[in-house]
């Protein structure tokens, strides 16, 4: 009796057995093995008909049918099945087999299960081999479903047909299957061959699981199977990648013959390690044996070099082998040291191999041009990027290839070209999930909310599953942007789903609420962290330290710190990160200490932290210091350091020095130029940095929006109006660039300052968007310079309800007011402030004196050395006031007699860090202080003055820019 095997639910299948003729009523069939007779007329018919397949791929006109070249193979397949000498049972299932091979190797899924169905329909028994062959189909052209159904089914399963299981699931990655399948072979009394063995080796390697390894290599020995040089490989390989490599060198050793593919696994296993001395021990011991190296063997020594770090000797070999006569490194060499170069924050000199690889005549893979994309990501170069893209489109293949294909999503996502990304990603005919990540992610860091929501409806309407990447692509995305709010949304949109939190996502949601500064949500994030025993990595704990912080609890980012079980590098960097930004600059500086007496050993990240406090309080010496540290630790490999270092010399008051470290960059990125451009602007060179502005197009770097706004703010602090107003055109003219609120608030202040009061307000009211309080405050700021309270009042207006907890506003407008003499008016504000309860920030100026940093507030008398400093303070206004001095009261708000005021001007902290400073340093020495809010005028004044009478540079920052004062002028020119 023939056992019938249920046809699957095809609409291919039901619609063949809806066409049989109702006439047909063949006999049922037993095809029996063993019994095949020479090929008659059918036969032969099947061949010929295969050969006609085959030419319809090449030709899909070749099998003429008016309704389409696939509609007419399937006619001709019908025809062909119904005029089968069904009486012949041997001849029918090799015709069978041979239109199943054929639609397996044409990738004719819809054709096999015809063929199926006709097999089900004319009640065909699947033998051993007929099943064999459905089966190989099925699994070939990845029909999982259908290939599992059938394998369930089937009356006899020999080691072919396992054999197709594990190669499908092999392909599919899914190693845990194929060591299922292998138990439930050995169940079932079936004996493993020489293609089943290399596959459960290789699925244990990938899975790294030693203990399934061992098993199968004990049973093959318990079994005598000896194995080819195929299973041989694959136990040594399996061997080592579960760690063992000890196992695998003495197996190695017992073995009689031993190929070049051996010889290079053993070699592979030893640089992966990294203990090259064992692995180049291999290559010298292979051509003693008479094999030599060859392309793989010398691969595999740099890709170890590579993954081990160990770039530059990665690199020598690299060169090395280009040299010799009989050897040339292929694309596999070039892009291991490419693409080591990336991952490790080299991308210049990534850029740079590349092009050298070009000259040589390696043509690249998907994989290197993946890895040089990502580089110019991380560099901003855009137009390389695209010039990329284009060699892309005009070599076959690689504008198809999906990598790639998600790797220029990526960057043009992150290059602000998200319409160009959409058209890439719309291009791609089978996307992975990986390519819907890379578009939401892209939105996400674009700000697209909506365009996130309806990509994420499109996904649900295909059925493509979201996974943890794209749930933490989209948290961080909004993040990067400071999004807070959005992210956070996310994260309640990824509770409702089945995926579950990783550190990752926690990390995000915890920097959202830093940025949102909501630190209930995120105390409950730390509760739910401390009920379900999550180990505080270095990753979670660190965000956690983050968001304390930055919600101005940083006794509580202490309290984090000091819980952690493990504190590595990450840890410090995080605490250090923390009081930096909470500007507890000398905080920092003592961790970092802390830090080398728990040898722990800073990094990068550590050294811009630092150099992040030094530059907020002015610690030069530090400063020059972590510099030398810097260079004696080999800390300089990357691009943030140098960009740190332009930063904290600037910051420090020394643009020379900041210029001197920008010139001697060896590979500068556009942040590189941008802090330049800024550091100039913050001194008042604002033609210098115009200068340096027009020598970006040279090098082939595109501006971007903040290079604009340093630009822009260069010229405010210039008073260089024609040069601000021909920048902000030049933005859309030339680079495509919309104008954003920066740039507004930057034009706003530039008019303002100008003198342009009634032009400003003109200007505001004609923006594309609402003024935000920096517009507002542009404009009430130059009020201040130019005595216009009734301009101040209006502005004032806009920043009470924008900003109403913003003390500068309420004491800027009192001082106009005060200015005017409009007393009542001034006593009102200030009266205001009070109901509001505003509280209003105390002036405080630093100096750093033979190592210390001094700090002094107004009015303060606490400072052991304030009984020198008044002697001081006193000797230096009668020595001013002979040179023209005379104290502007009009920055006093009170309304009080002269002589008070007088003196209250006395009190301001940035002339008693200044006396300090002179009477705690040599002759002559420059000073160098910094104040938390902006310098008052009559402190302006009597700094240029002592600046005369001492012969003393004084260099001052306040929290708008510096003021070099030197021979009784001031480098602003009065002009701020």
């Amino acid at each position: 009796m023939a056992t019938s095997i249920t046809a699957f639910p095809h609409n291919s299948a039901l619609a063949f057995q809806q066409s049989r003729a109702p006439q047909t009523n063949p006999k049922i069939l037993r095809f029996q093995t063993g019994k095949w007779r020479q090929m008659t007329s059918t036969a032969r018919k099947s061949e010929t008909f295969s050969e006609n397949m085959e030419a319809h791929v090449n030709n899909p006109g070749s099998l003429t049918d008016t309704s389409g070249p696939d509609q007419g193979l399937l006619k001709n397949v019908v025809q062909f099945l119904y005029s089968m000498d069904l009486t012949n049972p041997d001849e029918c299932c090799e015709t069978y087999a041979v239109i199943l091979r054929k639609c397996r190797k044409l990738g004719y899924s819809e054709l096999g299960f015809q063929v199926h169905a006709h097999l089900v329909v004319c009640g065909v028994e699947l033998c051993e081999f007929l099943g064999g062959q459905l089966l190989e189909m099925y699994c070939k052209l990845g029909c999982v479903e259908d290939a599992c159904k059938l394998f369930d089914k089937m009356p006899e399963r020999n080691v072919f047909s396992w054999t197709s299981m594990m190669e499908m699931y092999y392909r599919l990655g899914d190693y845990e299957e194929i060591t299922s399948l292998y138990y439930r072979m050995i169940d079932e009394g079936i004996r493993p061959d020489h293609f089943v063995f290399p596959k459960v080796f290789k699925a244990c390697a990938e899975l790294k699981d030693y203990k399934v390894g061992k098993d199968v290599y004990d049973y093959m020995l318990s079994i005598g199977f000896e194995g080819n040089a195929c299973v041989k490989r694959g136990f040594l390989e399996m061997f080592i990648k579960c760690g063992r490599i000890d196992i695998a060198r003495r197996l190695f050793k017992e073995l009689k013959f031993k190929d070049i593919f051996m010889w290079n696994i053993m070699v592979s296993g030893y640089a992966t390690k990294g203990d090259f001395k064992k692995a180049l021990g291999y290559i010298n011991a292979m051509k003693l044996d008479g094999v030599m190296p060859d392309q793989v063997t010398w691969n595999s020594l740099i890709a170890g070099f590579v993954q081990n770090g160990q770039l530059n000797v990665a690199f020598k070999y690299l060169s090395e082998l280009s040299d010799l006569a009989d050897y040339r490194p292929d694309v596999v060499s070039w892009t291991a040291v490419i693409a080591g170069y990336e991952k490790n924050g080299y991308s210049s000199k990534a850029l740079s191999l590349f092009r050298r690889m070009l000259r040589k005549g390696v043509k690249p893979n998907s994989v290197t041009i993946a890895s040089v994309v990502s580089c110019c990501i991380n560099l901003s170069l855009s137009q390389h990027g695209k010039e990329i893209h284009g060699y892309c489109i005009k070599r076959d293949g690689f504008n198809l290839d999906l990598l790639v294909s998600n790797t220029l999503i990526d960057f043009y996502a992150k290059c602000c070209s998200l319409k160009v990304a959409r058209q890439i990603f719309d291009s791609i005919k089978q996307k992975d999930l990986i390519s819907w990540n890379a578009m939401l992610s892209g939105y996400a860091v674009g700000g697209c909310y909506d365009r996130v929501i309806r990509l994420l409806n499109e996904m649900k309407a295909l059925g493509v599953k979201t996974d943890i990447v794209t749930w933490n692509g989209l948290i961080t995305g909004f993040t990067q942007t400071g999004d807070g709010k959005s992210a956070l949304e996310f994260l309640c949109m990824m509770c409702r789903t089945s995926v579950e939190f990783n550190s990752t996502s926690l990390s995000g949601a915890l920097t959202a609420c830093a940025q949102m500064k909501d630190l209930r949500l995120g105390k409950e994030i730390h509760g739910y962290l401390i009920r379900h025993q999550t180990e505080l990595s270095t990753g979670v704990g660190s965000a956690l330290i983050s968001m304390y912080s930055r919600c101005e609890s940083l006794e509580l980012a202490y309290t984090v710190f000091g819980e952690l079980s493990t504190k590595d590098v990450v840890a410090w960097n995080s605490i250090i990160a923390a009081c930096a930004q909470s500007r507890q600059g000398v905080g920092a500086l003592n961790l970092l200490r802390d830090m080398n007496l728990a040898d722990v050993k800073p990094d990068t990240v550590t050294m811009i932290s630092v150099l992040r406090a030094c530059s907020r309080i002015a610690a030069l010496r530090q400063g020059k210091e972590i510099h030398q540290f810097i260079i004696r630790r080999g800390l300089d490999s990357g691009s943030f350091v140098w960009n740190a270092l332009i930063d904290m010399y600037g910051r420090c008051g020394l643009i020379q020095d900041s210029r001197r470290v920008f010139d001697a960059m060896p590979d500068k990125d556009l942040v590189s130029w941008n802090v330049m451009i800024s550091m100039y602007g913050m001194h008042g060179f604002g033609m210098d940095a115009v200068n340096l502005f027009q020598q970006m197009s040279p090098v082939g770097l595109k501006p971007n929006y903040v290079t604009f706004t340093n630009l822009l703010s260069a010229c405010t602090h210039s008073g260089l109006v024609d040069e601000g107003w021909e920048f902000f055109k030049l933005m859309k003219e030339e680079y495509d660039m919309e104008p954003a609120m920066e740039q507004y608030a930057c034009i706003v202040d530039l008019m303002a300052r100008a003198g342009q009061l009634d032009e400003s307000l003109d200007f505001i009211k004609e923006m594309p968007f609402e003024p935000n309080a920096a517009v507002w405050g542009s404009l009430l700021g130059a009020c201040r310079i130019h005595s216009n309270p009734n301009v101040a009042e209006y502005a004032a207006k806009h920043l009470f309800e924008l900003e109403p907890q913003s003390s500068g506003n309420y004491i800027l407008l009192a001082n106009i007011y005060s200015a005017a003499g409009r007393w009542e008016d001034a006593a009102k504000i200030r009266g205001l402030m009070r109901e509001r309860g505003v509280i209003k920030t105390p002036g405080c100026s630093w100096i750093e004196v033979k190592r210390t940093v001094h700090s002094f507030i107004v009015g303060d008398a606490s400072h052991p050395s304030m009984k020198e400093i008044s002697a001081k303070m006193e000797s230096l206004y009668l020595q001013i006031k002979k040179l023209g001095y005379v104290p502007d009261t009009g920055f006093v708000l009170q309304k009080v007699d002269e002589g008070e005021k007088e003196l209250s001007l006395c009190g301001h902290s940035e002339k008693l860090a200044l006396a300090f400073g002179l009477i705690s340093t040599p002759a002559r020495a420059p000073l160098r202080i910094i104040k938390n809010l902006r310098i008052c005028g009559d402190c302006h004044n009597a700094a240029k003055y002592i600046s005369e009478v001492e012969q003393r540079e004084i260099i001052m920052r306040d929290n708008y820019r510096f003021h070099h004062f030197y021979q009784g002028v001031c480098s602003c020119g009065d002009y701020w």
